[in-house]
């Protein structure tokens, strides 16, 4: 007993180390879907403000409406986008159930079909395919892998994903406004945005990096090469409209 306790010990450890991932790993798409989206479309109201030739508090007026409106659309959207997932999982699941009581015999053939695929034959082909028919519960969770490529966890708690992708985009996405918000000399406002946005970016690629435990450059790299290029094409976008439609305030 003393030896299936220290086991059971050491595995509750190990589940709990970040071998088994960053705490932050469920909602990493969020963090960085939402931080690059926010940091990208705000600087693309400053830039897009500033190369139009407008004033400061156009640019922090539009900003701001820009920051919490996109904000609150990301997070519905990914609220709604998941819940949709985890209705249609559970739709599908019944569906399953279903056909496992109404012909069971095909539904394990199936079964055997997919563990097959997966490299079992002969006698272990066998002991796994009965041990997995026993529970039905276990059946249709493999057959939600198997045919559909559908777990639960995969959309389970769609508020905190809404409230994780909010979050990110404000904190990240309020950085280029800054210098617009504060008392910076005019003179030099808009490079130091740029040189904000672009930290701001580094930084969610270094968070990036950290939760998925890639190499650390690798993240910055990728996330600041993408923006860059759509902080760029906002910025001309701006110069191009006021010098085809004289926009000056």
């Amino acid at each position: 007993m003393k030896q299936q306790r220290d086991v059971q010990k050491a595995l509750r450890e190990h589940q709990n180390s970040e071998r088994h991932g960053h705490r932050l790993g469920p909602f990493i798409h969020d963090i960085v879907y939402g931080g690059n989206d926010g940091i990208v479309t705000t600087f693309a109201v400053v830039a897009g403000t500033v190369g139009a030739g407008m004033p400061r508090y156009v640019v922090i007026i539009l900003g701001l409406a820009n920051l919490f409106a996109d904000a609150s659309s990301m997070a519905t959207g990914a609220y709604l986008s998941l819940k949709s997932e985890l209705d249609q999982y559970k739709r599908l699941r019944k569906e399953e159930q279903e056909e496992i009581q109404e012909d069971p015999e095909l539904e394990r053939e199936e079964i055997r079909e997919y563990l097959t695929q997966k490299g079992l034959k002969g006698e272990k082909l066998t002991a796994a395919l009965d041990a997995i028919t026993s529970s039905e519960d276990l059946w249709v969770d493999l057959m939600m892998h198997s045919e559909h490529g559908m777990t639960e966890e995969s959309s389970a708690r769609p508020v905190l994903h809404g409230v994780m992708t909010f979050c990110s985009f404000v904190l990240f996405g309020s950085i280029p406004l800054i210098p617009y918000i504060f008392t910076v000399n005019p003179d030099i406002r808009f490079r130091v945005a740029i040189v904000s946005t672009f930290v701001s970016l580094f930084i969610l690629g270094l968070t990036r990096s950290a939760v998925t435990r890639e190499r650390l450059i690798r993240g910055p790299l990728e996330i600041v090469s993408v923006g860059a290029i759509g902080a760029f094409i906002a910025y001309f976008v701006g110069v191009l409209l006021k010098s085809i439609v004289g926009v000056a305030l």
